[in-house]
């Protein structure tokens, strides 16, 4: 067997020379053969077609959520299986299958295991379409102040995990407007204001918060989570309520389930819609169109 295993070679501090390490360790002890990938250094080094063509039986990624992200669209169709190395900052993909976190040689010791066994699970994957083109996520689109503070959080080094999730969002705050927003799904299309509305294929975001608690990744749908436009004194009482999982109790919390969700700007409601986020990584700005590809990606557990 074959694998590609995609690295980021501009990891700080030498990570990535020991991340290596750990890895072709691990694998001595397996009939596992590995070509190393530069990511995301080299363009379409992940690409599936090329992997395949040179004989590539799965790839492995070795980061955060941004670089599985970036492999999500370089599979695409082709379904060639994805093993998850998860040493990022928040690794909210990881938590979500229950994978080891920062613990590089338990988690390839598990994936050449899987692989050789034929154990994988096949999971689905959101398809984001815009004027400018189209891309694929795994786990969470942010549209709302969801979206403005992961977009601030990313122009941040410190602190780690959701610390610095938290940090982003006190900028959001300070700069916060209720958005005015159209959205269309299940046939029926409202407007209004909006403060949160984030699109999920799984349960967790921002290095831990647990926004959609029963998104189910392989059920076919995506759960949308969304509150009309709040004043400061109740997007404190709200976030609270997150910090314990218990948001989706209150009556201004509202979770619909659905394949496919239009998204676009009223501006009769209220202010721009931040640039569309998924996976933590920048999409597009609005209007797109969100739905569902059930079963699109086969992950190596």
């Amino acid at each position: 067997m074959k694998i590609a295993v995609a690295l980021n070679p501009a990891a700080g501090k030498g990570r990535s020379l020991r991340y290596r390490d750990a890895i072709a360790s691990a694998l001595d002890l397996y009939p596992i053969e590995a070509e190393w990938i530069s990511a995301p250094n080299r363009p379409g080094a992940m690409d599936a077609e090329r992997l395949i063509s040179r004989g590539i039986d799965a790839l492995v990624v070795v980061g955060g959520d941004g670089l599985i992200h970036d492999a999500v669209n370089a599979i695409g169709d082709s379904h060639l299986p994805l093993g998850i190395i998860a040493a990022g900052s928040g690794n909210d993909i990881a938590r979500e299958f229950g994978l080891p976190i920062h613990s590089v040689h338990d988690s390839m010791h598990q994936i050449a295991a899987s692989l050789l066994t034929g154990r994988s699970r096949c999971v689905d994957v959101v398809d984001i379409q815009w004027s400018g083109g189209s891309e694929r996520a795994l786990a969470i689109v942010s549209v709302g102040i969801d979206a403005d503070t992961n977009h601030r959080t990313n122009n941040l080094s410190w602190p780690k995990g959701n610390l610095r999730y938290v940090r982003g969002l006190v900028g959001s705050l300070l700069n916060y407007r209720p958005y005015g927003v159209q959205i269309t799904m299940n046939g029926d299309t409202v407007a209004g204001s909006m403060t949160l509305l984030s699109i999920a294929n799984t349960r967790y975001f921002g290095g831990g918060f647990c926004i959609a608690p029963q998104a189910v990744p392989d059920d076919g749908l995506l759960d949308v989570v969304v509150t009309p436009g709040f004043r400061y004194a109740d997007i404190a009482t709200r976030l609270s309520k997150l910090l314990i999982h218990k948001h989706t109790s209150d009556s201004q919390v509202h979770v619909y389930r659905t394949r496919e969700i239009q998204v676009e700007h009223a501006p009769q409601h209220g202010a721009p819609l931040p640039v569309i986020m998924a996976d933590g990584e920048e999409i597009c700005p609005a209007p797109a169109t969100i739905r569902v590809l059930p079963k699109a990606l086969r992950l190596v557990l």
